[in-house]
């Protein structure tokens, strides 16, 4: 499968990894991943103030799925 996404870990001098992420197709900056302390995890920061956590991102990817299925249901 082909990459679409690009992630450069950054200098830190913290005890966490930060990674710049890029779009593969247009090297576009699309984003950050860094420890969130509040939420004791990874987020993804796509805009000041919008981040998501693994379980965002999946109920998004769980939405998006379903639109496609339905979307395959009403071709047929």
């Amino acid at each position: 499968m082909k990459q679409l996404l690009r992630f450069e870990e950054k200098e830190t001098t913290g005890k966490t990894k930060i990674f710049n992420v890029y779009s593969t197709h247009s090297g576009e900056w699309l984003g950050f991943i860094h420890w969130r302390s509040g939420w004791r995890c990874y987020v993804m920061s796509y805009a000041n103030g919008i981040d998501m956590s693994y379980f965002c991102g999946k109920e998004v990817d769980d939405f998006i799925l379903e639109l496609e299925n339905e979307r395959k249901e009403k071709i047929k």
